[in-house]
């Protein structure tokens, strides 16, 4: 019944509220909970998007996979480059790594 619900009552009023931010520019990221463990999200990005939301975005992908969200976050840091001590001891280069 909560996924119905959220299917058919939530889930339009974000996508309706993510297409609002994309056309004004703005990062959007929602995410609900539909039953325990259970949820939906809902996300727009831009290219210049925070860390932040895109943080979150990886955290709903990896569906409490730690190893996924550590996978996800240094394919981010070796692509984007990265400020983070930790990223640079594991041996991740704090610079863009260049396509091949």
């Amino acid at each position: 019944m909560s996924e119905a619900f959220d299917d058919s009552e939530i889930a339009p009023i974000l996508a309706d509220i993510a297409q609002r931010c994309e056309n004004h520019g703005m990062g959007f990221f929602a995410a609900v909970e539909y039953n325990p463990g259970e949820f939906g999200r809902t996300i727009t990005l831009q290219a210049d998007s925070d860390l932040m939301l895109r943080l979150c975005n990886l955290l709903a992908k990896s569906r409490t996979n730690i190893d996924a969200l550590f996978l996800a976050i240094e394919k981010y840091a070796r692509a984007r480059g990265h400020n983070s001590v930790y990223l640079t001891r594991l041996g991740i280069p704090t610079q863009p790594e260049q396509p091949e």
